[in-house]
């Protein structure tokens, strides 16, 4: 008897956060709140410089648990030595297609806007039967309030068929404002998260 109290009172909890959860989910639908551009899964917590929270970014997700005990551990892709990104001398022709407001990257604290090649001109108005060409990037500057120059960048280029197709062909990078790369390739924490985007992996500007 005293077992069966305690089952019924854990389904009850249960059921009490799952309803909770929904409201707040519908809650926010009714609002008109939306991710921003490249949005992401909840930041590391700490630490606050950029240099040493962009270490996460290339790690796999072994947060997740593994389909079957035996199966050996997913290797996170070594991190690329540093290289100048082969569109770094192209950012200053990158336009503008959000303005500034917070992003979820990193810990949440830092203020960002999207720019975008020529090739990508079609994001803003992005559908369901939208889909960004090769050669498209889409690069989110992230500054500090009030900062006039950016701390770090973050950009997705997508890439011909084949490259990744689970994926949407997306390459991810994280880059210095000189537009150096620290880390590259389909990262799969960006492919992870960008996979529950509404539009060919992206997820729109703010609203």
């Amino acid at each position: 008897m005293r077992s069966r109290t305690r089952l019924s009172a854990w389904c009850a909890l249960a059921a009490a956060s799952l309803a909770s959860m929904t409201l707040s989910t519908e809650a926010r639908v009714r609002s008109g709140w939306a991710p921003l551009p490249l949005g992401c899964a909840p930041p590391p917590p700490s630490p606050v410089h950029v240099a040493e929270t962009t270490e996460w970014i290339g790690r796999g997700s072994s947060s997740v648990p593994e389909a079957r005990a035996s199966a050996p551990a997913p290797a996170a892709p070594p991190a690329a030595a540093p290289s100048a990104w082969e569109l770094a001398g192209q950012l200053t022709s990158f336009q503008p297609v959000t303005g500034r407001a917070r992003s979820q990257h990193f810990t949440g604290e830092m203020e960002a806007e999207v720019r975008i090649n020529a090739a990508a001109a079609p994001y803003p108005q992005l559908g369901p039967d939208r889909v960004l060409p090769s050669g498209a990037a889409v690069v989110e500057f992230h500054y500090r309030a009030g900062a006039s120059e950016p701390d770090t960048l973050l950009a997705m280029v997508k890439r011909p068929a084949g490259y990744d197709p689970d994926g949407g062909n997306w390459e991810y990078l994280v880059l210095t404002p000189q537009g150096t790369s620290t880390h590259r390739g389909a990262l799969p924490l960006c492919k992870r998260c960008h996979a529950d985007a509404p539009h060919d992996h992206l997820f729109g500007g703010p609203r």
